[in-house]
């Protein structure tokens, strides 16, 4: 095994701690109906999350990847500690915490994975990592189905949520003991500070922020920023507002809530197949590019929108409902689509991540925090939306901006490919 791989393994190792830890107690809030605090929560950290994201690269200037995710782990455990003295007023103020952790975090795991990374291994390092990352939904389904099993013996917060901190303390050591990658990406005081913006380096840019601005004003990431911030529209969705359907659809009799873990297990093992089929399989399908695999993502999404907008009744994402969707109410089907959403979502980010470490290799941090603010800022709206709008306009919401950030990857990859295609000579 090289190391760099080693280190892709390493990471994609911490992630899945940290998430499985914070994904596992967000379902128990779920199962309690602790549904205020559960929106209070993530309305703050939606808020922070998108604007650290400015923040970020130049904390990974001073701190370097490595240590910058560190600091954002650290964050999620003082987060699960705050819920061993339940203080409403420290709760709030942990939300906005892990707010900023969470810009660290996946900034930091972007630059990190570029440093880790060549052009022809950005591909299979992307899909690993994802496929590992996302592997947090098949643990917290996991351990959630053993929660709700269990429920009348697991009785006490503190036994709950300490395991949770102790979780995600690993974690946090996992990240802390990361191999050094093979090359490094951040400026020192002895390198000179350039940046390469749509293919031209910028020399003298003293400011991370304006590194930043410069980028989002060109043509290529402001073409992105629409695929961005579909990506967190759909993420929004699939952990979400599906979740709150399922919940609320009483025709399905699901009695004891196991479908929402079911859900989280569907929805994983989507994520987990489409991350190392697109990582092992990466060289083939680098071969008939990027653009191959948005389209199946695409595809998938579509069929899976249909399928919710068949099986789920309209009004589900509002209130609990006895009605039925346009056919009989099915509990296999409402697990596909699970299952669809996690593999469409697998498509449409381990691409993003492959095309943003092998376009923007030497300014990713930058890069990144771009994609993350249009993505949390994308999630915070349709967050808000999500609770308000019945099913069928947030189906048509999501069908038209999957199809508009198609067409807008599509030419940035074209652009792509012509950038690192040998030379023809004649």
């Amino acid at each position: 095994m090289d190391k760099d791989l080693r280190c892709i393994i390493f990471l994609g190792f911490a992630f899945l701690l940290v998430l499985s830890a914070f994904n596992s107690q967000g379902f128990v809030e779920v199962f309690f109906s602790f549904l205020f605090f559960v929106i209070s929560f993530l309305a703050i950290i939606y808020f922070t999350f998108t604007f650290s994201n400015l923040l970020a690269p130049a904390v990974i200037n001073i701190l370097t990847p490595k240590w910058t995710m560190v600091v954002g782990s650290m964050f999620y455990c003082f987060f699960m500690l705050g819920f061993l003295y339940l203080e409403a007023v420290v709760l709030y103020l942990l939300s906005g915490l892990v707010g900023f952790g969470a810009a660290l975090l996946w900034t930091g795991q972007g630059a990190y994975l570029t440093a880790c990374s060549r052009i022809d291994t950005v591909g299979r390092n992307s899909g690993i990592l994802w496929a590992m990352t996302q592997a947090n939904f098949v643990f917290g389904g996991f351990i959630f189905t053993i929660f709700i099993i269990f429920s009348s013996i697991i009785n006490s917060a503190r036994i709950l949520y300490g395991s949770f901190a102790i979780i995600c303390g690993l974690g946090t050591l996992v990240f802390a003991f990361l191999p050094s990658p093979s090359r490094s990406i951040c400026n020192s005081e002895n390198n000179e500070d350039f940046n390469i913006v749509d293919g031209h380096v910028n020399y003298g840019a003293h400011s991370v922020r304006d590194n930043t601005l410069r980028l989002l004003s060109t043509r290529r990431m402001i073409l992105l920023s629409v695929v961005f911030m579909y990506s967190g529209i759909e993420l929004t969705f699939y952990s979400g507002v599906y979740s709150a359907c399922l919940a609320g659809f009483q025709a399905l009799k699901d009695t004891n809530g196991l479908i929402i873990a079911y859900n989280a297990l569907a929805l994983g093992v989507g994520q987990i197949l489409g991350g190392l089929a697109f990582g092992l399989y990466a060289n083939r399908s680098f071969a008939k590019g990027r653009n191959f695999v948005i389209v199946i993502g695409t595809i998938t999404h579509l069929v899976a929108f249909f399928l919710v907008f068949l099986n789920i009744p309209v009004e589900a994402p509002l209130h609990k409902t006895d009605s039925v969707g346009y056919i009989s109410p099915s509990y296999y089907i409402a697990i596909i689509c699970g299952f669809l959403l996690g593999f469409a979502d697998s498509c449409w980010n381990t691409q993003i991540y492959s095309l943003l470490s092998s376009v923007y290799s030497i300014n990713s941090s930058n890069a990144f925090a771009i994609f993350k603010f249009f993505q949390s800022m994308a999630a915070c709206i349709s967050f808000f939306y999500g609770s308000v709008l019945m099913l069928h306009w947030q189906l048509i919401i999501l069908a038209s901006t999957v199809t508009i950030a198609a067409l807008c990857f599509i030419p940035v990859e074209l652009e792509a490919r012509a950038m690192f295609a040998p030379p023809v000579f004649t």
